[in-house]
């Protein structure tokens, strides 16, 4: 049995957490606000997958916190206002490695677990994701799950070069992707989380 973790060190990785979420909010204010969503749904479905309760923890920091490598991309490819280059594009993939190693780099008791999914949120089920290239049940299933959620939310949120997407249409779009992006069986669970979760339920027909 793991020994209790003492209050001063609860307090200071609480505090570490605070730190992480204020760096996100004077770095981009959408991209703080889509993560807190992101960690909401990603908690919740990973509930809905039977996760016990340290790994539901970890899903739902890593899914919280799974845009931080954002920080250190250069704003005229953060910040702007159309859709990316293939040069920025590339740039931009450099985020969940980034991500992972400001993670680490908090000492949390977490960090490694957590950071391992933040650098995996990317990958795709079919293997064609970055940037590791794995495939299927080699992808954590805490980053499988991040993955659906950051997608959804991502679709159903306007940005700059594009309004905001209807929930339904949302919806096919990641049923298109099953086992191509996403996991088949992750998704059905997000399926069946929406309708069984009031307050889930309320926020889907919030982007609808």
């Amino acid at each position: 049995m793991p020994l209790p973790i003492p209050p001063d060190l609860l307090h200071a990785q609480a505090c570490l957490i605070d730190a992480l979420s204020m760096s996100l909010q004077m770095r981009d204010a959408y991209t703080r606000h889509h993560c807190d969503r992101v960690g909401l749904l990603a908690q919740h479905l990973a509930l809905h997958c039977d996760l016990d309760e340290e790994a539901c923890a970890q899903v739902a920091l890593a899914a919280r916190f799974h845009d931080i490598g954002k920080i250190g991309i250069p704003d005229d490819v953060l910040l702007s206002p159309r859709r990316h280059s293939d040069e920025e594009r590339a740039i931009m993939r450099e985020h969940p490695v980034r991500g992972e190693h400001i993670f680490l780099a908090t000492g949390r008791s977490d960090a490694t677990p957590v950071a391992r999914l933040i650098r995996a949120h990317h990958e795709a089920f079919d293997g064609s994701g970055y940037p590791d290239g794995l495939q299927g049940e080699n992808i954590p299933l805490g980053a499988r799950i991040v993955t659906i959620v950051d997608a959804y939310d991502a679709m159903t949120s306007a940005r700059p070069y594009r309004a905001a997407m209807e929930h339904e249409k949302v919806l096919r779009i990641l049923d298109e992707q099953a086992g191509g992006l996403v996991d088949p069986y992750v998704l059905q669970r997000f399926h069946r989380m929406l309708p069984q979760d009031t307050e889930l339920a309320r926020f889907a027909a919030r982007c609808s």
